[in-house]
This record gives structure tokens, sequence and C-alpha cells, in this order.
């Protein structure tokens, strides 16, 4: 008689709901603002005329390094200013100026999910149950419409973006919003995320599993699993 071959198990088989990050995680190409980029012809592209190239410029490039900055402080974590304080207090821009600023920035903070990302995410969601725990600096919007465009619009539990709110990863606030709406113990949930400051130390330390992606592969101690994607992910056995 052949033996029956056992049945191999995932790593994800051991969680009832996956927590994941957004950018570089399933959604790329997101912040571009090199020096390359002209920000000024995605100004006119969506209708401004009343500034100059020169006040584009300056309005964009200013606010995306004042907030760099608080984005690096520990302190901000809690109080980070939303884009229109942003672009107010550090583009020095009038208020008349700042909604169709707000969109630049957006069109530029803004990535897209490929279609095998969006598939895997489809996938997962007939297994686990899924929510999405980001940081964006502009309004959600823009964000949902991607998600409707891929055809990943239903499939989240819960969608926590830090826009929302003044907090931002790791702040743990975040992390509480999103395991709230799961009435599940901590240790089935797991935390997927491309980046070790923001994602894998706090989901670690507020009490969660943790994936970390990272195209070396090599161990960390604060991550359970470590792969090159959330495709990798999907199918990797224990």
């Amino acid at each position: 008689m052949q033996a029956i071959a056992p049945i191999s198990k995932k790593f994800l088989d051991d969680y009832k709901v996956i927590l994941l990050d957004m950018n570089s995680t399933f959604m790329f190409g997101e912040d571009r603002f090199a020096e390359s980029e002209d920000f000024f012809a995605t100004y006119q592209r969506l209708g401004g005329n009343r500034l100059t190239r020169v006040a584009v410029d300056a309005a964009i490039r200013n606010c995306y390094h004042g907030m760099c900055a608080d984005y690096m402080d520990a302190g901000k974590i809690d109080d980070f200013p939303a884009l229109a304080e942003g672009l107010h207090r550090y583009g020095a821009c009038e208020e008349s100026d700042i909604p169709p600023l707000e969109m630049v920035f957006t069109q530029h903070e803004l990535g897209h999910i490929p279609a095998e990302y969006a598939a895997c995410l489809q996938r997962l969601s007939r297994s686990h149950r899924l929510g999405v725990v980001s940081n964006i600096w502009a309004k959600k919007s823009s964000w949902l419409t991607e998600f409707s465009r891929v055809g990943i619009a239903d499939i989240w539990h819960t969608k926590v973006f830090s826009s929302d709110s003044r907090s931002m990863k790791p702040s743990p606030r975040l992390f509480q919003e999103a395991v709230g709406c799961f009435d599940v113990p901590l240790s089935d949930i797991v935390f997927v995320g491309d980046s070790l400051r923001v994602d894998v130390e706090p989901a670690k330390l507020f009490g969660l599993a943790t994936v970390w992606i990272d195209s070396s592969a090599l161990e960390h101690p604060m991550a359970d699993c470590v792969v090159r994607s959330l495709l990798e992910l999907e199918t990797l056995g224990v």
C-alpha cells in the first residue's frame, strides 16, 4: 500500500487574522518626491493655474521635507500634522492654495497595486480575516479608489489609515484600533510589513506575531518570519 504523504502546514495556518502594512508590502511605486519629479505638471494636469512652477515646487518639497522630519520624531507619533497643516506650516501656503496642492501631493504619495498582489490578497481573504494598517499623509480617498480599481475594496474587515487621526505607526494606537475590530486573542493575529521601525518592532511589542518583508530575507529577533515578498509568504510552509 502506498504511504499517504503528510499534509504540509503553511506558516499562515496558525493565524485567523492577518494585518498588513500597505506601502512596499502590496502597494508599490509610492512616495515619488525625488528631485526629478515635476510637481508643476501634476498641478496643471489637475486644473491648477494660479501658482507658478517655482511656488508649486517649493510648497510640495518643503512640505515633504518638513513632514519627513516629523515622521522621524518619536515625540510626534501621536501628534502628526495633517497634510493641510504641513502645507501651511512647512510649505507656507495660503489657505486658498492648500486644496489643489493637497491633490498634487496625493498623486505623488499614491502608489499602485500590481494585479498579482491583488489576486494574492483576494486568496488570503478566503482563508483569513484581513486588515490594513498603513501610514499615509494625504486623505485616504485616493487609496480606496485604488483598492476598488484592483478589486480588493471589499476584502477588508478593517482599514486603519494614519491620516484619519493624528497617530502614526509606530504608535500603538493604530494597532489597538485594528485589533479591536476582531474578537480573537492577539495570538491569533499576525502583522505583515516591510519596515522594522514602524511595522515589525511595534507590532511585536504590542503582542502580535510578525512577518518582515525584506529583500535580503535576513533573520531578525523581532520577526517570527522573514520573506522577500507577500507572494512568498502565501505559500510558505513550516
